[in-house]
């Protein structure tokens, strides 16, 4: 099932014993689009961030085409291992890493179908290494890759970042990663088909992953053998996932659990959110929160309430969307002349809007309008990923300059906070790879981070795989679900209505659920402060879930 917000394609989830199952997403791009059928296939359009292109044309250098006859074929062979040593809290961690494919094999013909690149970290001197905690990183969108998470903030190194929080001039490199979660579990980050250099061993195949149902079932064998590769069946198995990855995750921990395969946790980061989170006019409740945040971080708010603390200024926020906000949208024209006046005025004070511009849009602030509006007058617009982020908007008409030749492409959405950050980041893990994991596969392969490798992703609607159903099989399965402030794709109000709305019991709503939130964007472990916090919650998690009082 799909909701409109904003303009953009996205698939919500409802968590219900039917649980709405993950599809098409925006990735690091905005979220929204037109209601379509399930089981319809959403096309992503060509370059999008966080979405996979087609084959042919003039991207036929980059996109992955289907229609090829021949791919490159990835041999089996075991993955490369190297034994490393990091300073974490003063003490020294060694480890060992290993990087490759694990082959997926069809059940029946034994045949392999498609090759997942993974890297694994898995610390040493253990005493009971087969019954140690294992948790994997599942990436975010259908072409999204794990490498954010493995490299961006979870791995044991962790991109070297500017001063400036973004990836800077070359050259790049990396360091060590004190916020590591190699602490408390071992850690795997595998790619989905089309994702990092993951492949079909066919490309005619490649469409046959790219659905709900494909999608969930391969990681679920990626899982398995994994575990059965390295003697992993008594290890704890916490799964992750990001952004549109939440819906994936939720949908494997039922999967592995009617397989057989018992999950303890799951961690979500920028879940996405409910139908009724984003049905009609609560969109704009679930919504205006997150807006306000934003202005309140650019201080375009009065005084009295920019020196408020983010816990101080999202609680008025809250309260406001659910009561005036919330009873002036219910009353629409039925409002009285002094009614609307004071909902205008209160929405212009807590957005830092004008009057005007919010009676023009009927009190209904789009994530588009508000993020071109806020700061027009500076000429500059906010990144949906990371609404602290900014960047300048051109002029309308170019300046004066004539269109036609290289300039006359319209001037498209700009994520400036992902534009300062994947084009380094990649160049950054391509030498990683090489030099520090000694990876030598795939050396003119191209890796997919975040668009290019899946084509048209195809939701078939509802999943019989559902997170509350999960939770009524498994009782003692924990949740983690990390709520950031400043990510517009995924605003934090409409979250906490998911969480609070989830079909489960009583008991697992009060002792199985933390909710943790943030001052970040879409990518928390980016931001050098959020990280620090988010790795002590998930270590505490990790820790809680796997204790005898937990089991």
């Amino acid at each position: 099932m799909q909701y409109i917000r904003n303009g953009r394609i996205l698939l919500v989830m409802t968590f219900g014993i039917s649980f709405v199952a993950w599809g098409q997403g925006g990735g690091r791009a905005g979220r929204a689009g037109a209601a379509q059928p399930a089981g319809a296939p959403v096309n992503a359009p060509a370059n999008a961030a966080g979405r996979g292109g087609g084959g042919g044309g003039t991207d036929e250098f980059y996109n992955y085409d289907t229609t090829a006859g021949l791919g490159l074929g990835i041999p089996d062979a075991q993955p490369t291992e190297t034994h490393q040593k990091i300073a974490v809290n003063g003490e020294a961690l060694a480890y060992t890493a290993r990087v490759g494919y694990m082959p997926l094999r069809n059940a029946t013909t034994g045949q392999s179908e498609a090759h997942l690149f993974y890297t694994c970290y898995a610390k040493d001197a253990v005493s009971d290494g087969a019954a140690r905690p294992v948790l994997f990183f599942l990436g975010g969108a259908p072409g999204v890759a794990a490498t954010w998470q493995e490299f961006g903030g979870f791995g044991p190194k962790r991109m070297k970042w500017a001063n400036d929080g973004t990836a800077g001039p070359p050259p790049y490199g990396w360091v060590d990663n004190p916020q590591t979660l190699l602490g408390e579990a071992d850690l795997v980050f595998v790619n989905p088909v089309g994702t990092a250099f993951s492949r079909p061993d066919l490309p005619s195949k490649g469409p046959n992953f790219w659905n709900t149902a494909a999608d969930i079932a391969s990681l679920g064998e990626f899982v398995r053998s994994f575990l059965n590769t390295y003697n992993r069946r008594n290890s704890p198995l916490f799964l992750a996932g990001e952004d549109f990855g939440t819906g994936r995750v939720a949908g494997l921990a039922a999967y592995l659990t009617e397989h057989q395969i018992p999950v303890h946790g799951v961690v979500l980061v920028s879940m996405t959110m409910s139908a009724d989170a984003l049905a009609g006019d609560e969109q704009y409740v679930t919504l205006l929160p997150s807006l306000i945040m934003s202005a309140w971080y650019h201080k375009k708010l009065a005084p009295e309430l920019t020196a408020m603390s983010a816990e101080q200024i999202s609680g008025q926020a809250r309260q406001f969307a659910s009561r005036e906000y919330l009873h002036a949208l219910y009353k629409g024209d039925r409002m009285t002349p002094e009614e609307r006046a004071k909902v205008v005025a209160d929405l212009a004070r807590l957005t830092g809007l004008s009057k005007a511009f919010i009676v023009n849009n009927n009190l209904r602030i789009t994530t588009e309008r508000f993020n071109s509006e806020l700061m027009r007058d500076q000429h500059r617009g906010l990144s949906n990923s990371d609404a602290r982020v900014t960047g300048f908007i051109p002029a309308a008409g170019g300046g004066g300059r004539g269109g036609g030749g290289f300039g006359g492409a319209p001037i498209v959405a700009i994520d400036f906070n992902q534009s300062n950050l994947a084009g380094g980041f990649q160049a950054a893990y391509d030498i990683y790879l090489r030099r520090e994991l000694s990876f030598t596969g795939n050396n003119n392969g191209i890796f997919y981070l975040s668009s290019g490798g899946v084509g048209a992703f195809t939701s078939t609607g509802n999943d019989d795989a559902s997170l509350a159903g999960a939770f009524a099989r498994n009782p003692n399965l924990r949740l983690f679900v990390g709520v950031n402030y400043f990510d517009l794709n995924a605003p934090f109000y409409a979250t906490e209505f998911t969480v609070a709305h989830l079909n489960v019991s009583p008991e697992v709503r009060a002792h199985n659920i933390t909710v943790s939130h943030f001052e970040a964007g879409l990518m928390t472990y980016v931001d050098n402060k959020a990280l620090a916090k988010l790795q002590g919650d998930l270590a505490r998690f990790i820790t809680e879930t796997t204790s005898p009082a937990h089991q």
